[in-house]
């Protein structure tokens, strides 16, 4: 695997405690949500090509694994008494994945801008061991111990480090191995950069803000319900298709019946230009339909040679790459198939499990099912079916 992701929660949360609140920061609740499940949620978001693993307290294990099965993560990894050996012992856990490039993140830092993460994976560069978001400092600061002087420092010459950081698994696995025990440092960059390693810095993002005391729930509180209620909207879009049905003779026995990609034996074929896949077609235009998108003619138009006996998971891939670049979220799906033959009724499982294995749709948003013409018209002479599809998405008001 190119990219392993590991968000930390294992740590005790010392300063965030007091005397009236006794609940670590990663389990506080926001909007009925842990911090980590909002941060777990975040980064699901983000629609990465990434495993993701959750490190945790060995107090905690019970308590995060059911948050892990929530998502579908896997395990949690039980970390150390340091952020450092939290991380040393996640990327021990995670040789197995072969990652060339692991992003680190702190649970604290709930809050996550897709543009800063997209910025930090483009600046990973072969001669680059660690790609960190940093922000420039607004106050004056000053260095200050009991009984010493006060030190005036010059704040153009400070950055402050953000999570999360981008690096290269070989090179972090090594300079854990190097420092281990001997030093102990508070991000991963910085040990890298003091063990010799070439690390960049990009501009991050101020909203991302560490939950290091109870006071800073108060900005990141606003932060967070306001990306929350996000003004999101609801869009539903139709989708219809037909195809000529037609029997089986010598001269086209080596035509498919296609359905929802199945491939049913039923004595028939669906006559199109590409595999005249009928529902996947009615699906795909729905989803275009709620984008706005116009339909499979418009992206695959049937004049062309070039999408002749064509796969149509191709057609709905397309449309839920639209989808993506949209940032919108596939909701539901409810098709009716309407036809005399087959019973749809037996199919329904399989063709649910085909959809989902092929395209990544969950197939507990797909509503497949068959409706007779009672021998009415040209469906009902089992001369064509017809598909009537709805796509339901959640997308951003903009």
């Amino acid at each position: 695997m190119t990219l392993v992701s590991i968000i930390l929660a294992a740590g005790s949360s010392k300063r965030f405690k007091s005397n009236d609140n006794i609940i670590q920061k990663q389990f506080y609740l926001i909007n009925k949500k842990t911090i980590l499940e909002i941060c777990i949620e975040n980064f699901i978001k983000l629609n990465l090509d990434t495993k993701l693993y959750i490190v945790v307290s060995k107090n905690h294990y019970n308590k995060v694994t059911k948050i892990c099965n929530k998502y579908k993560l896997p395990f949690p990894i039980i970390g150390g008494r340091t952020r450092q050996e939290s991380v040393f012992k996640a990327l021990k856990k995670i040789k197995s994945d072969k990652p060339k490039n692991v992003i680190i993140h702190d649970v604290a830092r709930p809050y996550l801008n897709k543009d800063i993460i997209i910025n930090l994976i483009s600046n990973m560069q072969k001669d680059i061991s660690c790609v960190v978001p940093t922000l420039r400092l607004s106050d004056a600061i000053i260095k200050c111990k009991l009984k010493t002087r006060i030190k005036y420092l010059n704040k153009n010459n400070y950055l402050l480090i953000q999570t999360p950081q981008i690096c290269n698994y070989e090179k972090i696995l090594k300079a854990h191995k190097n420092v281990f025990k001997k030093q102990n440092y508070d991000d991963d960059s910085s040990l890298l950069k003091e063990n010799g390693f070439k690390v960049k810095y990009i501009e991050g993002d101020p909203k991302s803000l560490k939950i290091t005391y109870k006071e800073d729930l108060y900005l990141i509180k606003s932060i967070l319900e306001d990306q929350l209620m996000k003004n999101y909207i609801t869009k539903t879009g139709i989708g219809y298709d037909i195809h000529k049905l037609i029997k089986i003779n010598s001269q086209t026995k080596d035509k498919k019946f296609i359905l929802g990609g199945l491939e049913i034996n039923n004595g028939y074929f669906l006559k199109g230009h590409s595999d005249a896949d009928v529902l996947l077609h009615a699906i795909t235009d729905s989803i275009y339909g709620a984008l706005n998108e116009n339909d499979i003619g418009y992206h695959f138009p049937p004049t062309d040679n070039k999408w002749k006996n064509c796969n149509s998971f191709v057609f709905l891939k397309h449309a839920l790459s639209k989808l993506k670049e949209k940032d919108a979220e596939l909701v539901h799906i409810d098709s009716v198939i309407i036809t005399e033959s087959p019973k749809i009724l037996d199919y329904v499982d399989e063709i649910k499990n085909k959809i989902s294995n092929t395209t990544g749709i969950n197939k507990n948003i797909l509503s497949i099912k068959g409706k007779s013409n009672e021998g009415i018209g040209f469906i009902g002479r089992k001369e064509g079916i017809a598909v009537f599809s709805n796509a339901t998405i959640k997308i951003t008001d903009d």
